[in-house]
């Protein structure tokens, strides 16, 4: 053989290597080896993003009961929070090519069925909560509506993390998943067991408790919208859009039977509860389509009752002192999380395992 045709030969052999190594590489992210997998990593991420999204409520929570009490007007102050997030998410969507691209998708994939029209209406749910805040805590106590709350957005979310919606598939509902849930449960009542009050209506007692099921609903929607035009942003605003938009037919009847606020608050603090609460849907938005309904609702009702205990620790209420037990029942709050977060590794590492092609032997 010629110098020539050894050096073609040469490069054939390293042309070959080449092709093997990149069909190798193709292979390697096809099946990634399940002891490389990141899966539990992003589902940590993910869990902790919501719990501070968590705790972000609570302190909305603050900030709109005392607009509320200044105003004197829980209607108008929930209207008014709604409002203030809608104007800040219309600004980022605006300057955000991502997010005014997912607007423009929005009507046709309405027109295709792709996105059905009762998605876009995930803020009613969180509307709904608002008002039944101002309807219910007053009768029954911030105790009894937290554990209404929780319970109904762990039953909620279980259903439709148990059925799937739309183009997110539904998650398996572990036995982990379920002992977390009934170990978080637990706790938020055993926090809150001291301001319990055994004689609440339970008519009223039903309203967090829909509510709870229609907040899981809403970030279930939510994560829809998002997975469909690809931007968070974008959901957020639709989200905003339908809530401002039915808080404000409320507060339009409420002040026609009985009047409109004297005046307006000064201190520019009490106007950013919609700017935490948009924050919180817009994370929400994003971590649903990645751990599901139902871990995203459990991380957040623990970020929140962190949140209230440092609250509470550093900047007491009035009259009120911290209790042991509610210590107890935060931490354990915690370890039940925790345990919703644990995958099944060894049976999803065998699973892979055998769905593995069998290299031929050379």
């Amino acid at each position: 053989m010629d110098e020539s045709g050894a050096e073609g030969t040469r490069l054939q052999r390293v042309e070959h290597e080449f092709e093997g190594d990149a069909r190798d590489v193709e292979t390697a992210f096809a099946h990634p080896s399940p002891a490389r997998s990141p899966r539990l990593l992003v589902s940590v991420v993910a869990v902790v993003a919501a719990a501070l999204g968590g705790g972000l409520i609570t302190i909305q929570a603050r900030i709109n009961g005392q607009l509320a009490l200044e105003l004197g007007d829980g209607y108008t102050a929930a209207l008014i929070s709604f409002f203030v997030g809608l104007v800040v998410i219309a600004v980022v969507s605006a300057v955000s090519a991502k997010a005014r691209r997912g607007i423009r998708m929005i009507p046709a994939a309405v027109r295709s069925g792709e996105l059905p029209w009762w998605m876009l209406l995930g803020g009613f749910a969180g509307a709904t909560l608002v008002l039944s805040q101002g309807l219910a805590v007053t009768l029954i106590g911030v105790a009894l509506f937290t554990v209404a709350i929780v319970a109904g957005q762990t039953i909620g979310s279980l259903v439709i993390d148990a059925r799937g919606m739309g183009k997110v598939p539904p998650k398996p509902v572990t036995a982990t998943r379920v002992i977390g849930t009934i170990v978080v449960i637990g706790s938020v009542a055993l926090s809150v067991s001291p301001q319990i009050n055994a004689h609440a209506p339970f008519l009223v007692l039903l309203m967090p408790l829909i509510a709870g099921c229609l907040t899981g609903w809403q970030q279930a929607v939510n994560g829809q919208v998002r997975t469909t035009v690809g931007s968070p942003v974008t959901a957020t605003l639709v989200n905003f859009i339908a809530g401002t938009l039915l808080l404000g037919v409320v507060a339009i009847v409420h002040i026609a039977l009985a009047g409109p606020p004297a005046s307006l608050p000064t201190n520019p603090a009490l106007y950013l509860g919609g700017v935490l609460g948009m924050i919180f849907i817009m994370v929400a938005a994003v971590i649903v389509p990645l751990v599901g309904v139902l871990l995203q609702g459990l991380a957040a009702v623990t970020g929140q009752l962190v949140a209230a205990l440092v609250i509470e620790a550093l900047f007491p209420a009035p009259g009120t002192t911290l209790q042991l037990v509610t210590i107890a029942g935060t931490l354990l709050t915690i370890v039940g999380l925790a345990i919703s977060v644990i995958p099944k590794r060894a049976k999803d590492a065998a699973r892979t395992d055998t769905a593995k092609p069998v290299a031929p032997i050379d």
